[in-house]
């Protein structure tokens, strides 16, 4: 069985407003949907002699790019790396967005979207969800002869929701295929529901998909920045001609083609989010709680009033359990709290249940 390994030695959290100090000095890590488990051991045992070579620039060899192809059955150039999957969606803006063309997301979808399109004056427009659900009949009203892109994170972070295969494609069939739709699955290694997309069947079907994923989730390697897209190939070389030199650092692409090896570890990863994020749903369920049932590593907790929200984020911060308030995403009424082991979700319960009681 994997094991946790989201306890962190910290004598200060210090976290994008809340500055405390540790009492005990081990926190518990819940707040930005890393794996709990880290990643493949056999990825830091073959990655530890790159440390001795850090006076050299990285050399780009292009091989994570033929054995994601390959996995994936498409050509090599139908594949785009990056420097994680923000810098892939921030190339996808630059690259094909013009300045008077326009973006369109969902809201309470995932905020680098909306910093992005800032950082290049494009401007967004926001598709209302349904009930924490992505609803495409929502985006419709919105096209206008300046679309440009439609960003779907898929599921959706952060309430951990999904739009189903028939859902997608009626949205695909509809639209003009000017449109770009960039489905970002940062989080579909842990889906397990039957009707999610066969996102590469549907991008050989509608050439204006673009599909963006990640190794910074169930594979473990947040802080190492690997992130890539697979698309036609007349859009991946306009990417590739706008993508910044040594976009990987010296072991990000070392790490990411050893993690690829390894998918039972990815499996174990997958199954046993899948038995925690139930039990700890379930449990927050039957506490009163208004939680999401999700298909993500993370579960999203909705509160009608703000201090409530604050004072359970205080309470857990208090046990050194470290979650994400998403008032700094502007969601003044919301939590979300990565899942973890047996353990962690049994601290988070008996806090929750202890403020309930």
């Amino acid at each position: 069985m994997v094991q946790g390994k989201s306890t962190f030695q910290l004598e200060q959290i210090n976290y994008r407003g809340y500055n405390k100090m540790s009492n005990r000095g081990k926190v518990i890590k819940l707040n930005a949907n890393e794996n709990f488990y880290g990643c493949a051991p056999e990825v830091l045992n073959s990655i530890n002699h790159k440390i001795t070579n850090v006076n050299l620039y990285p050399q780009h060899s292009g091989r994570l790019e033929e054995i994601l192809a390959e996995k994936f059955s498409v050509s090599p150039q139908n594949i785009v790396t990056g420097g994680g999957s923000v810098r892939v969606i921030d190339g996808i803006v630059q690259t094909f967005v013009e300045p008077d063309e326009e973006i369109i997301i969902f809201d309470r979808s995932f905020v680098a979207y909306q910093q992005v399109a800032k950082s290049h004056r494009r401007k967004v427009h926001l598709a209302k969800q349904n009930n924490f659900v992505c609803d495409v009949n929502n985006i419709f009203p919105l096209i206008s002869n300046k679309t440009k892109v439609i960003f779907i994170a898929n599921p959706n972070n952060p309430t951990g929701t999904i739009i189903s295969n028939s859902e997608l494609e009626l949205l695909l069939c509809e639209i003009s295929p000017e449109i770009l739709v960039v489905i970002d699955e940062a989080y579909f290694e842990y889906v397990t529901d039957t009707t999610f997309p066969d996102s590469l069947s549907l991008q050989r079907k509608y050439p204006n998909v673009v599909i963006v994923r990640t190794f910074s989730k169930i594979y473990g390697l947040a802080g190492l920045r690997i992130g890539y897209a697979v698309l036609e190939e007349s859009l991946s070389e306009r990417m590739k001609q706008n993508r910044i030199p040594f976009f990987f650092n010296l072991i990000s692409e070392q790490a990411a083609i050893i993690a690829l090896k390894y998918e039972n570890f990815i499996q174990e990863c997958k199954e046993q989010n899948n038995i925690e994020r139930n039990y700890l749903y379930s449990s927050l369920k039957d506490s009163g709680f208004n939680v999401i049932e999700s298909q993500a590593n993370f579960l999203y907790l909705s509160f009608d009033d703000e201090q409530e929200k604050d004072l359970i984020f205080e309470k857990l911060l208090d046990r050194e359990i470290l979650i994400c308030n998403l008032k700094i995403f502007g969601q003044d009424k919301s939590l979300r709290i990565t899942i973890g082991n047996r353990e962690a979700n049994n601290k988070i319960i008996e806090c929750l249940e202890a403020h309930n009681s």
